[in-house]
């Protein structure tokens, strides 16, 4: 059974993240997908333990910035040389959010309207 609320969309972003207890500074990887309440991350560094925060830089879609949130990582897949989690956010800009929500649905009716 699907536990979650939201449509999630799938976005391609770029990302920069870190766990509050990792001193090492920002590692890199893509969103797979986006939704209301949380995201999938993938990359190949990701060391990071269940229900650890994580804070992250998401490359806006439409605009030069990176757009700070932070979230709670619910779970993790290791394939391969790749590494994959879901983060239910925390934090994160409402007019941001708003904005990747709309690019990210724009991309799916352009992808399911054809």
């Amino acid at each position: 059974m699907d536990r979650r609320k939201y449509i999630r969309f799938d976005v391609p972003l770029n990302v920069m993240f870190k766990t509050d207890g990792n001193g090492a500074g920002y590692f890199e990887g893509v969103t797979r997908n986006f939704s209301r309440d949380g995201c999938c991350i993938e990359s190949k560094n990701i060391n990071v333990k269940l229900y650890e925060t994580m804070q992250l830089q998401v490359k806006h879609p439409t605009r030069d910035m990176f757009v700070s949130l932070s979230g709670d990582i619910v779970w993790k897949q290791e394939i391969k040389d790749r590494c994959l989690a879901g983060i239910r956010l925390l934090m994160m800009d409402k007019e941001a959010k708003s904005e990747i929500l709309d690019f990210a649905y724009d991309m799916w009716l352009e992808k399911n309207l054809k």
